[in-house]
């Protein structure tokens, strides 16, 4: 995820390919995922990977999002987790198919408070053609 963020130089590309790049790993990797995620506690689950994973994406968002739309901390943290949460539930369900067509409206929830509906959904359809 780190490599497709920085290969990418603005700060919504960095997030679009930071959040395709995540997916894809998911898709290509779930039935290891859910293996490993059967094995371990949800307190283990959240301290080894969603809390990291939830910090580094939050923390792209904080560190280039414009500072006069900055959303609370708070708020940057629920959105990332909601979208991680939601990729977990689809990986749960065994439905990768729907996962790998929500990549784009995926993009747009995290670009939205930042951006507006036009400006966001424009990197979600641009990120949609670099997959």
């Amino acid at each position: 995820m780190l490599d497709a963020c920085a290969a990418r130089e603005e700060w919504p590309a960095q997030v679009a390919a930071g959040i395709n790049a995540g997916v894809d790993f998911v898709i290509d990797n779930a039935s290891l995922i859910e293996s490993w995620v059967a094995e371990i506690s949800p307190n283990q689950l959240y301290s080894s990977y969603y809390g990291p994973m939830v910090a580094r994406l939050t923390t792209l968002i904080r560190l280039r999002a414009p500072v006069d739309e900055r959303l609370p901390a708070s708020t940057d943290e629920a959105l990332v987790a909601g979208i991680i949460g939601l990729v977990g539930d689809l990986v749960r369900l065994r439905r990768l198919d729907r996962l790998a067509k929500l990549k784009p409206e995926l993009v747009q929830l995290a670009l939205l408070p930042y951006l507006g509906f036009a400006e966001s959904q424009q990197w979600a359809n641009r990120s949609a053609e670099w997959t």
